[in-house]
């Protein structure tokens, strides 16, 4: 059986659903020096310098918080915002890590 769908609801779900982290970070663009991208419970992008495997971990021990609180400030080089005036929570951002890799394959598949 096949499914019609109508362009109107398709138009509707993509204007209500949440970006990905991937997504805000190929958007803002990549901090030069960082290893990983996070994001904070209030939607603010963290740019972070320390080993990709300590992110990671810290993400997974510390989901749904914020990682700047957990960790201290000391590991953050830059503190990168969305939007000013609107900060957007990307969906998987209580557990989400960006790195290097991903940003650069996020870019590659969206230019074409």
């Amino acid at each position: 059986m096949q499914r019609v769908f109508n362009t109107q609801d398709t138009q509707n779900l993509a204007i209500d659903r949440r970006p990905t982290l991937e997504e805000l970070v190929r958007d803002t663009g990549w901090v030069t020096e960082s290893t990983a991208v996070t994001q904070e419970p209030d939607g603010t992008l963290v740019h972070w310098r320390m080993p990709l495997h300590q992110v990671v971990a810290a993400r997974m021990s510390f989901t749904g918080k914020s990682l700047r609180s957990e960790l201290g400030g000391n590991f953050s080089k830059y503190v990168v915002q969305v939007n000013h005036e609107k900060r957007e929570l990307a969906e998987d951002w209580s557990n989400g890590v960006v790195s290097a890799l991903n940003y650069m394959d996020c870019k590659r598949r969206t230019s074409w």
